[in-house]
């Protein structure tokens, strides 16, 4: 919860700062030698692997837990003609979680759902880099890194006895990012960095069958284990260094002086490639979803799609962007169930595959205002909609797991199985920066804190002939980055990427609409590169 806080708080700084830089009428050399300090908003994905104690997994054992994060850093910088040099400290507040299969390493053994969250983490790191021009800082970093965070490892259909690990971890970090000074003692960032750490994890206890397919379930003791995690951050952010030329005006917007701001409208087109996932975890009437009763997993790989996108900036800095787009793809699903009972077998794990044509519609709309604007930078807090529709066909069935289950009889991918049709709405709360790194080349980047997310699907199981409405109410982040450079005044093309995640806190299943609830989690991921090219109408100075 303390994540939450923070990400309300910081996504509502970003644009307003501490204190707002009212620029001097004849600018002056921004000096990056000094203390500075700043804060940042944005989103992280933590990648861990679980190390599997009894052997090689069937499926899972990497648990993705997306989020949005929020913090400060505090540093000090030397200059020394073009180069830049320092040191940095940084603290971030997360709200990081996910949930996968682990110790699957047999289908005649009940294995766990492991639950990962994340709630902070931290680096110390030294930092160097190079001027592009007086204003534009292009810098590394590396040094140590920290994370908290709890993993729970709960054998599914109760099988036993979950096993909870918390507590801080330590490692290393990598980054790399951008700055640009804006007046003041203000500049503005963007910047990406990897953490990589170890954390402690134990197997729990849970069950396996001696004598398939009939035979007793005898108990197996859990074991040593561990993860291995992957932490990758994205941030945009503002740093104040002290002793710069220049006043501070607290709370109140600028543009900058001399500038005449008119209209400016961008339009423009994408070619989106992607990938994505989208799984669902059942779990058990009346009993929460830690330990499950089944779980689908749709993988979508090297989606293809198309989008256009606009933006409106008017004289009185008023901003209105939205983008609309589509894409396809195809990719696998699979079925994951525990402790199944046939009339002639008793199945502790199942898991089929099945091939799946993927369709995804999406748009988002928002409004904001250039609070900070000038001739190459601006930075605008908005408020806007989101809206991601996905409809997924899952065809044939292979069973992976158990030869005494359903699908031991492959059933071919001409035959429709499952159809799962889901729309997620969500209110966006965000920040959007936008600086020139050269004369011609532009960063533009959002970050979007979703504080409110409603999701509501449909699972049709064909060959069962049972139709599960679905529902739930969540969070989410979203993420997106260009680089265009412009080959005229008007016209510009780029490459950038784009990175949304939601999932549900509260949801369930009307399983077969026959009444029956049952407690369910629901979670999505896109992951897209973004081509683009793009064409500026303005009048007036533009921002």
């Amino acid at each position: 919860m303390a994540g939450r806080a923070g990400a309300l708080l910081f996504t509502l700084l970003l644009p307003i700062g501490l204190a707002t830089p009212a620029v001097a009428e004849t600018p002056q050399p921004f000096d990056w030698t000094g203390f500075y300090l700043g804060y940042h908003t944005g989103g992280a994905l933590d990648l861990a692997d679980v190390s599997d104690p009894f052997g090689a997994p069937i499926f899972g054992d990497e648990v993705r837990s997306p989020g949005p994060i929020h913090g400060g850093q505090i540093g000090y910088s030397w200059q020394s003609g073009s180069f830049v040099y320092g040191l940095e400290a940084e603290a971030s507040l997360a709200d990081l979680e996910g949930t996968n299969s682990c110790f699957a390493y047999s289908g005649f053994y009940v294995s766990a759902n492991c639950r990962r969250k994340i709630d902070a983490m931290g680096t110390l790191t030294a930092r160097a880099g190079f001027l592009l021009d007086p204003d534009t800082l292009v810098y590394g970093k590396a040094g140590l890194a920290l994370v908290y965070s709890e993993t729970t490892a709960a054998p599914n259909a109760e099988a036993g006895a979950a096993v909870r690990d918390s507590g801080t971890d330590f490692g290393w970090t990598v980054g790399a990012g951008m700055e640009r000074a804006i007046g003041g003692g203000w500049s503005l960032k963007a910047e990406y960095a990897y953490l990589s750490y170890d954390a402690d994890l134990s197997a729990p206890a849970s069950v396996a069958q001696a004598a398939p397919p009939n035979g007793p379930f005898g108990v197996v003791a859990g074991g040593p284990s561990g993860l291995s995690s992957d932490l990758h951050q994205v941030k945009l952010g503002a740093n104040y260094r002290f002793g710069q030329p220049g006043d501070v005006a607290l709370f109140r917007p600028v543009t900058e002086p001399g500038m005449a701001p008119g209209y400016s409208l961008e339009v423009g087109a994408r070619y989106t490639y992607g990938w994505g996932q989208f799984h669902k975890d059942l779990g058990l009437q009346g009993k929460g979803d830690y330990s499950l009763a089944s779980r689908l997993t749709y993988e979508n790989t090297d989606s293809n799609g198309g989008e256009v996108f606009a933006r409106l900036d008017t004289p009185s800095g008023v901003m209105v962007k939205g983008v609309l787009g589509g894409a396809t793809s195809g990719g696998k699903m699979n079925d994951e169930d525990w402790d199944l009972q046939f009339p002639a077998a008793a199945i502790p794990y199942s898991n089929t595959v099945s091939t799946v044509d993927n369709e995804i519609k999406y748009g988002t709309v928002d409004v904001g205002y250039a609070w900070w604007r000038g001739q190459r930078y601006s930075i605008a807090p908005f408020i806007g909609y989101s809206q991601f529709r996905q409809d997924m066909d899952a065809d044939g069935c292979r069973q992976i797991a158990n030869p005494n289950s359903d699908c031991a009889t492959e059933i071919p991918t001409s035959v429709l199985g499952i159809s799962e049709d889901d729309v997620w709405h969500a209110l966006r709360l965000g920040s959007a920066v936008t600086f020139d790194v050269t004369q011609r080349l532009t960063f533009q980047g959002e970050a979007a804190y979703l504080p409110y997310v409603d999701f509501d699907g449909t699972d049709d199981h064909v060959l069962r002939s049972l139709v599960s409405p679905e529902s739930g109410r969540g969070i989410g982040v979203q993420l997106e980055a260009t680089l265009s450079y412009a080959l005229t005044d008007a016209f510009s093309l780029g490459v950038g990427g784009r990175y949304w995640s939601m999932w549900t806190e509260t949801g369930n299943v009307n399983f077969g609409g026959d009444g029956i609830i049952i407690p369910m989690r629901y979670a999505s991921e896109q992951a897209q590169l973004l081509f683009q090219g793009s064409y500026r109408f303005s009048t007036g100075g533009g921002s």
